[in-house]
């Protein structure tokens, strides 16, 4: 049994903390020590250190459950660092979504990619980057355990800043994995399966070998065999035959809901199926999300807006208020997230397979060394060991090289707060080809000014 020090950089972040934090709570090797968190949003994080409190009388623990203002006193001694934070919040957020809005770009989810996605990751990169800066220094050696957004960019800041400090980017957009290759290859995971279990057990038990890789919310199956035999032609022949997944019977109503279709467009065009929610994939190619398709609806796929959001973290505050005062029962069932598996395996030294984003170091062989890349790997005590995966195939590896350039583009830039960096990554990305070339620079300079407040290396 370990008493550990968690500290917690977006700590009042009501979706996030409510499943992390009981993942954490079912960690049976840790009795308890302390757990920080840090949020300029004092209701929320004080709502959530009461919901804490609660959790160590249910689950038997000895936290002590601190909300400390200050970053670098939050950090001292810390061995594990999770990240969960957003500058700027749903301000910021709004300013993303509508401001491209008048320059011809729409896009559903924002966070990733596109001009949304590298407004965010201008406000987001240089505090990640100050972030390990001050993990060097008071607690070095200690774990990163990253889930902010935009991951690519974010985790290419902290990795740069790196040099004790063990950083990994994790997302869990793979866990949609039973939803394709059930039907697809006839194994499927069931309704009460641990998704764990089944990605890294179960299937290879069943003789499944396969490779996941690429850029977070753009990893693809990129080989595939099924009891020695290449299963890559049936996955295409299944995308041919089907334009989306009959399955699926969730109400189009449900914004964070699709049926697949640009997954399935994916494999038939390109030859290779991506493992990624539609909503995310289409702000990487514009020819699936414009005015002729309705910016995404054709697939299926509905813009989330920002009232949306203000709406939902609504809805889980009440539920962590709810929850503290004993009024909702809490589930105790694992979630899925991956972070608490990683920090058992560092606890007891232990190999522990995942999915990580972490710098390329040669795992994927056809894309720039240190852009960080999304890929199969084993996590012990000593550090990451990444799965190597060869090349991203065909088209699928262009893509995927020139999102990395305009991931290092969007770093350089906000570390530098240079604009013209800024405008050569927004002219870059293919979202752009919706606006008027031309105007870029403008729509650059109204997203600098609305957001000016949390871009000081700009001004």
């Amino acid at each position: 049994m370990y008493r550990k020090t968690i500290t917690v950089i977006g700590g009042g972040s009501v979706n996030w903390m409510r499943t992390l934090m009981r993942d954490v709570y079912l960690v049976d090797e840790l009795e308890g020590g302390e757990i920080r968190l840090v949020d300029p949003n004092t209701e929320h994080v004080e709502a959530v250190a009461d919901m804490l409190r609660a959790f160590n009388k249910i689950r038997g623990k000895d936290y002590k459950i601190s909300t400390v203002p200050n970053r670098r006193e939050a950090l001292d001694g810390a061995d594990f660092v999770i990240s969960t934070f957003s500058p700027g919040a749903m301000d910021g957020f709004w300013n993303d979504l509508e401001i491209p809005k008048k320059y011809g770009i729409i896009q559903p989810v924002s966070m990733t990619v596109g001009p949304c996605g590298i407004s965010a990751a201008i406000r987001t990169a240089p505090v990640a980057y100050e972030i390990i800066r001050d993990m060097e220094e008071m607690c070095p050696g200690a774990w990163m355990l990253n889930v902010t957004n935009p991951m690519s960019v974010v985790v290419r800041a902290m990795s740069m800043a790196a040099h004790k400090t063990k950083v990994i980017g994790l997302c869990h957009e793979l866990h949609c994995i039973g939803n394709f290759i059930g039907p697809i290859l006839g194994l499927p995971k069931q309704e009460n399966d641990d998704v764990l279990d089944y990605i890294y057990r179960w299937l290879p038990e069943q003789g499944l070998d396969f490779t996941v890789a690429g850029v977070n919310h753009f990893i693809w199956i990129t080989q595939a065999a099924l009891n020695g035999e290449d299963a890559i032609p049936v996955i295409r022949k299944y995308c041919e035959d089907n334009r989306e997944s009959p399955e699926y019977t969730e109400p189009d109503a449900n914004p964070y809901w699709n049926r697949n279709a640009v997954k399935f467009a994916f494999c038939r065009q390109f030859g290779y199926l991506p493992l990624v929610g539609d909503r995310h994939l289409v702000e990487f190619y514009p020819s699936l999300c414009n005015p002729r398709n309705g910016y995404g609806m054709k697939y299926k796929v509905c813009k989330t807006s920002v009232d949306a959001r203000k709406f939902s973290k609504y809805k889980e505050l009440e539920e962590i208020r709810s929850v503290t005062e004993g009024k909702t029962e809490v589930s105790w069932k694992r979630t899925g997230e991956e972070m608490v598996e990683i920090m058992k395996a560092i606890l007891n030294n232990t190999p522990t397979p995942c999915i990580v984003n972490i710098p390329n170091r040669g795992q994927i062989t056809n894309l720039p060394k240190d852009s960080v890349v999304e890929t199969f790997a084993t996590v012990t005590a000593g550090g990451v060991e990444p799965k190597m995966s060869g090349d991203m195939p065909g088209s699928v590896g262009t893509l995927c090289r020139l999102h990395v350039d305009i991931h290092e583009l969007t770093v350089k830039a906000a570390l530098e707060g240079d604009r013209k960096l800024l405008i050569e990554a927004l002219s870059l990305d293919p979202s752009s080809g919706c606006a008027d070339f031309s105007e870029i620079p403008d729509l650059a300079d109204e997203l600098l000014l609305a957001n000016k407040e949390w871009l000081p290396r700009f001004f």
